[in-house]
């Protein structure tokens, strides 16, 4: 069956029988800076040895020349020409040629990343396959898909400094170009069946101008405008002969992919396991759905007995708790053995979506607005007019520092928005009017603080906190705080919920 063609009701991916939820899991809605995730290495010495981030393949930006000591690392390492040999046997059409700057690449990975490379090995059980299957109907090496590893270290969640977003790190403007949606809704770079064929078309597309897949990976680095100049000043037609003449951070990009081949297929001999405790769940394929109607994860998740956290492993492309009925069909990731249950309760998913109100993952959470800075204005401050965090308010805007100017826009994503209108005297009667409408009944006249009053309301099925929270005029937090953590974060149809009402 064929990947591309979004218009089938289903799109089966053999993933070696594993689904995974890896640690992105651990921050589950939030996009990690480019210091944690992308690696774009720089050359260096190759008396040097390397000190690198602890969060990334190789490092951030750049990697940062320190003499560092693998003396005392007790794992197997082996002549020269035992390295070039295996590159050697690989069968591939790509030059996997060996140097000492490949070597230094090889040394970093089974000597100093170990732990991040087992961790990799492990989420390669599930990507890997279906990269394969993109690169082989595209007509590109699979051994390209090792460049996911120099990219993102396989977080389709990545966001570089400068934008570049998921496993391949495709900026704004070139996803466009070949294709993909980006809208408040969905981000297909982060999309693992999406980006990954933009990415095979791009790649392909440069073999085809330069006829040598290493100049083709070049130019995904760099671009091929810097690939071209490089090739016109030294006169040459191979990456070693045009090396010198490219943007310092490609330099090091070949030679790392070669080295990340290397130990993608040699890992064993230097005693690097596979990480297999990100997975949680097993099963045999992977099934796009096609879904043009408005449904909420949370309901899809609760009918097909998966959790929200398997769902937004499946589909990190989703920017939001809720597909949304757009022109474009968006293609619902689900295990293979879910897909019946799913057609089975499509019109009741339907149906109990329809109240369903957004929420933004990676952090971002209620209406989203934007907020344009006064004089006087910094981040603290606004982060404290609607109680959020800094580093919240810099991840939602890509803001590598804390400097900002007047006039200047921000997205912020709050549901203190509305409590800011509530604040007025004329929100109150609003306030009043949506509790009442809610079905809750004011069981309690106590004072909380000043003229809060607690009401009590009975959870209806398909009701969410935040929606709980908004028609009452109060704070996920606040209810939390009344009720405990263990009853709200189990919410079922029918658990009643002490709530401050201000009114």
């Amino acid at each position: 069956m064929t990947v591309n063609n979004r218009k089938l009701h289903s799109i089966i991916f053999i993933v070696a029988g594993i689904f995974l939820l890896p640690i992105f899991a651990a921050g589950q809605a939030t996009e990690i800076s480019n210091a944690e995730q992308q690696v774009i290495p720089d050359q260096f010495d190759s008396n040097d040895s390397l000190n690198v981030t602890e969060n990334g393949m190789t490092g951030s930006d750049s990697i940062v020349v320190e003499k560092v000591s693998f003396a005392d690392v007790d794992v197997p390492t082996f002549e020269d020409s035992m390295y070039e040999a295996r590159l050697k046997a690989l069968v591939t059409p790509i030059s996997l040629d060996y140097n000492q700057e490949v070597r230094n690449y090889i040394d970093l990975y089974v000597l100093k990343r170990r732990s991040q490379v087992e961790r990799m090995l492990g989420l390669s059980k599930f990507y890997f396959p279906i990269f394969d299957q993109i690169f082989a109907q595209n007509g590109v090496p699979p051994e390209i898909k090792n460049l996911a590893i120099i990219e993102s270290a396989l977080n389709p969640h990545a966001v570089s400094r400068a934008g570049a977003t998921g496993i391949w790190q495709f900026m704004y403007g070139t996803a466009k170009v070949y294709g993909l949606t980006v809208n408040n809704y969905y981000d297909e770079r982060r999309d693992i069946i999406r980006s990954t064929e933009a990415a095979a078309h791009y790649l392909k597309s440069m073999y085809d101008v330069y006829g040598d897949w290493l100049l083709a990976i070049a130019s995904y680095n760099c671009g091929p405008q810097n690939v071209n100049r490089a090739i016109a000043k030294s006169g040459g037609n191979t990456f070693w002969a045009i090396k010198n003449y490219l943007p310092k951070e490609t330099r090091g990009y070949v030679p790392a992919f070669i080295a990340a081949t290397y130990v993608m297929n040699y890992y064993e001999l230097h005693d690097l396991e596979t990480n297999y405790e990100a997975l949680q769940h097993c099963f045999d394929s992977i099934v796009a759905v096609t879904v043009d109607q408005k449904m909420s994860c949370e309901q899809i998740a609760k009918f097909t007995n998966l959790s929200l956290d398997e769902l937004r492993f499946l589909n990190p492309g989703l920017r939001c708790s809720v597909i949304p009925a757009l022109d474009v069909p968006y293609s619902l990731k689900l295990p293979s053995n879910r897909t019946s249950v799913f057609d089975e309760y499509r019109d009741s998913i339907v149906h109990y979506s329809a109240d369903a109100r957004i929420q933004y993952y990676y952090g971002a959470t209620g209406a989203g607005r934007v907020y344009v800075v006064r004089k006087g204005d910094n981040l603290g401050k606004i982060a404290a007019r609607y109680h959020v965090s800094v580093s919240q308010i810099k991840k939602w805007n890509h803001l590598s520092s804390s400097v900002i100017r007047p006039g200047q826009k921000l997205k912020i994503y709050s549901s203190r928005y509305e409590e800011a209108v509530a604040s007025a005297p004329s929100s109150n009667e609003n306030k009043t009017a949506a509790t009442a409408s809610s079905g809750s009944t004011k069981t309690s006249s106590s004072q909380v603080s000043g003229s809060s009053q607690y009401v009590y309301y009975k959870a209806r099925y398909g009701d969410t906190l935040w929606d709980i929270a908004r028609k009452h005029g109060t704070t996920v937090d606040e209810i939390k705080a009344l009720n405990g953590s263990s009853k709200c974060n189990n919410l079922k149809a029918g658990t009643v919920l002490k709530i401050s009402s201000k009114g």
